[in-house]
Order: C-alpha cells, then structure tokens, then sequence
C-alpha cells in the first residue's frame, strides 16, 4: 500500500513524525502548529487519501494546499449547504442555471471550464477534490469559427476529453452561422432539450451578436437554462467586445437577477492563477482554488485553496491593463500598508521619490479603498478595517 501513495507519504514526511495506523497514518498537521501528530491520513483508494486534523480540525483544502497535494491525491467531502440546488460540482456550478466565469487578460476562463466539463464528465476528482457521485453527459457549443480552437483546448485536458461533445451548431437563415441570442433563442431551447446534456458550456462572446448588449444575451440563456433544466457554464474571455476589465465585467454579472453563480480566474501569485467565487445565489461563497497553466492550449493544473478572498481579487485584478503610474502607485500602497498603518506624510514622500504624482496616489487610493484616519501625531493610511482607530473613512484629500 505504501508504494500506491508514496507521493502522499513524500509530503507528509517533510513535516516529519509519519506513523503508520489502521487505514492509513499520523502525521504532523502542516495548517497549524501540529507537535503532536494530530493528522490522521486514511487510505482511500487509487492513491488518494482522507484528511482529518484531530487537533484543530483544520480545513481539507488548507492541509493539502501546506502539503502541496492537488485534488488527484486527496478527497473532499462536499460541503454542506442546509438549502441549496443540486450541483455539478457542490459549492460552485448548480445543476441548473447559468454560471458565469469572467477571464482576467492572459487568463483562458475557456481553458478552465472545458477542464471541469471533463472532469465531470469522467467522474474524476473535481478541482477542490470533491468526487463526483456519477459522470455527466457534457455538450460544448461552438461556432464553425471557434470549434477547431475549442477542440484543441478540450484535448489538452488529457484523458476522458473525448466524452466531452463539441457541437459546432449553425443558425440563422440557411444555417450559414453560429448560433445568436436573443434572435435564436427558440432554436437554442430546441437544442438544449433534444440533447438532454446535463452540462452545457458555452463561450458567452460566440452567441452574442455584435451591437446586442451581453446583458442581455445573458439574460435570455440563464431563463433557458431555468426552463430546461440543465446546467450552463458560460465564460467570458477578456477581449475588446466583451471588454478588458474581468472585475467590471464579474460586478456588473453579480449585480444581474439571471446568474446562479459568478466567478473570475484572474491571475494569482508565484505566476498561479485563481479561480475565485465572487458571487452566489442563495448560498454560501466558496472559497478560490489555484491552477497553473504553462499555455493556452496546455491542461489546467489545480494545486491548493487560494489565500484571497472576494474583496482582494476585485481590487487587485486587470493591473496589466491599468496606466503604467497607476499601477505603479496601487503595488507602492500595497505594500507600505500590508503591514499596517503609515503616516500620509511618508506615503507621499515615498511616491514622489519614484516620480509619482499625489493625483496618481489618489487614483490608486480609491482603488484599494485606503482608509484615512486622523490620530494624535496627524493623518495615517491604512487598508480596509485596518484603521487603527476603527473609526476612519475615505477621505479624499489627506
């Protein structure tokens, strides 16, 4: 058994004190300051294995993400919702309705979804780990532009892309393009209900037709989804139609009535990237999940639970596309400020030693949401619910 988990065991033995007991091990916790050996490790078959920190009870996703173990190695119990819908994958995609995932520039919101229909469709580990009960039937909707490109991404998901459909559907008058909403809706329902997929995905863009507002292109493909009953998983790449900003794009999805759920891949850290839920309808948000991915027609790689939040990923993404100063400016407060409050004083001094004017400082400011605060010793700037005297608000000239 040893040798069919030895990269498990390899992990484990970095945190040291690895000892063997019924079913599995115990082991050092990595997500806490563990002594004891308070991580049981049982053995769940196909190199996999349970966590369960009997100390803390720390969570699955932060034991695997200190043990650098992706969801291949470890399972996950699904999460527990009191009132919610069924799932494709629990937490993230309901069986029915429209889930959205808005791409940062240089990120492939495509590349992801095709790897979860896959992952869905062959009944393998999903990408927090959670095993799914039963394979989907998974379609893809393609433009006759768009399928040879879909394709090759669908087959760098490796094993099991074949199951996944990909449907170059034509519409119009003669069948001479792809498919458009509003203007094809009937057409599109008559599709959705002769394939009885459990899983659509669709790249929102190759459905919209120009000079027709995504709004409400989206609108009339989630009230499909409601009426037929399937899942759709539609992403939205950044482009020059679809727009540059994913954090403009994913608030403007949110602030809709249609969307079931809304999620930005937006790039990470160390060069990850993050897949992280921004929006929900009628449960709890999850958390956000890393992935790396050498090119864009190369697989997804998932790794461990992203460190940020909602609220960070929504002020932090779109930086490349932002003025040089701009940016500039927003990782200058950034990182003056991680550590706590600063007097105003030195921020402005330490922008002007880089050539950064207040104005800029100022844009950059209200893209953070910096709170200013008046103390003893004068005004000081800090991040959100950081204000050292809990008091403080925006302020626009300090």
């Amino acid at each position: 058994m040893a040798q069919e988990y030895e990269t498990v065991l390899a992990a484990l033995r970095r945190w040291g004190n690895v000892r063997p007991t019924e079913g599995g091990w115990l082991a050092r916790c990595p997500a806490h300051d563990d002594r004891q050996g308070s991580l049981l490790v049982l053995a769940a078959g196909d190199g996999r294995v349970e966590l369960d920190c009997l100390a803390d009870g720390c969570e699955t996703q932060d034991i695997a993400g200190a043990l650098r173990l992706g969801p291949e190695y470890v399972v996950v119990a699904p999460p527990a919702f009191d009132d919610g819908p069924g799932w494709i994958w629990p937490g993230y995609v309901p069986s029915a309705g429209l889930s959205l995932i808005d791409g940062e520039d240089g990120v492939s919101a495509l590349a992801v979804a095709l790897d979860v229909a896959v992952r869905a469709a062959t009944a393998v580990a999903l990408p927090d780990g959670q095993q799914p009960q039963a394979a989907r039937t998974v379609l893809v909707l393609a433009s006759p532009q768009t399928a040879d490109r879909t394709a090759e991404l669908l087959a760098a998901c490796g094993p099991g892309s074949e199951r996944v459909e990909v449907a170059p559907v034509l519409g119009g008058r003669g069948g001479q393009r792809g498919l458009r909403l509003p203007g094809d809706a009937d057409e599109m329902e008559r599709l959705l209900r002769e394939r009885r997929s459990d899983l659509v995905v669709v790249d929102l863009m190759t459905i919209c037709p120009y000079r027709v507002p995504v709004e409400r292109a989206v609108r009339v493909l989630a009230e499909l989804a409601q009426r037929v009953g399937t899942a759709v998983l539609a992403v939205r790449d950044a482009s020059k139609r679809a727009g540059w900003s994913s954090s403009r794009r994913a608030q403007e999805a949110s602030r809709s009535s249609h969307t079931a759920a809304v999620h930005m891949a937006v790039h990470g850290v160390d060069g990850a990237m993050a897949l992280v839920p921004v929006f929900t309808s009628g449960w709890a948000v999850m958390g956000g999940l890393q992935f790396r991915q050498v090119g864009r027609t190369r697989p997804v790689v998932w790794s461990s639970r992203s460190a940020r939040g909602r609220d960070e990923v929504m002020t932090g993404a779109d930086l490349s596309r932002r003025r040089p100063a701009s940016t500039s400016a927003y990782r200058l407060l950034a990182r003056m400020l991680a550590a706590g409050p600063a007097p105003t004083r030195d921020v402005l001094a330490a922008a002007a030693a880089v050539g950064l004017a207040p104005r800029t400082v100022q844009r950059a400011r209200r893209q953070l949401g910096v709170v200013a605060s008046k103390t003893a010793s004068g005004w000081v700037l800090s991040l959100p619910d950081r204000g050292s005297s809990g008091r403080g608000a925006p302020v626009s000239d300090q």
